[in-house]
């Protein structure tokens, strides 16, 4: 079988919605490959693992009602840092961040917010 992290976003959808796995599982196979690569390639300021498996956890009991939210739910994603999250650091990826303030944010950028929508 192929491993869960190598499946595209409509592959993952197609096994949510027939219950072959979860978006807990996809999303613990993503971290675990993060994990395994992250050292290496040195991709990510920063990862909240905690944060995504409790999104994937809500994620998993909307798929369990049959109602998933939006194009995307439960389909892991990483968010460039420039891009503001609501509570969650920026860390000066541009000069359009104040420098010395890597902040914590009151409200998503416009794409991260469609991303939560979706």
């Amino acid at each position: 079988m192929t491993e869960l992290g190598d499946l595209t976003a409509t592959q993952l959808l197609a096994g949510y919605a027939t219950r072959d796995f979860s978006p807990v599982e996809a999303t613990r196979a993503v971290l675990d490959r993060i994990e395994q690569v992250e050292p290496a390639v040195n991709a990510f300021v920063r990862v909240d693992a905690e944060g995504a498996l409790a999104r994937a956890a809500e994620s998993a009991d909307r798929w369990r009602r049959g109602e998933p939210a939006g194009l995307v739910d439960g389909v892991p994603v990483s968010v460039k840092d420039i891009l503001l999250l609501k509570g969650g650091p920026t860390l000066r990826g541009s000069r359009t961040v104040p420098a010395g303030d890597p902040g914590s944010w009151t409200e998503d950028a416009p794409a991260a917010a469609r991303l939560r929508e979706h």
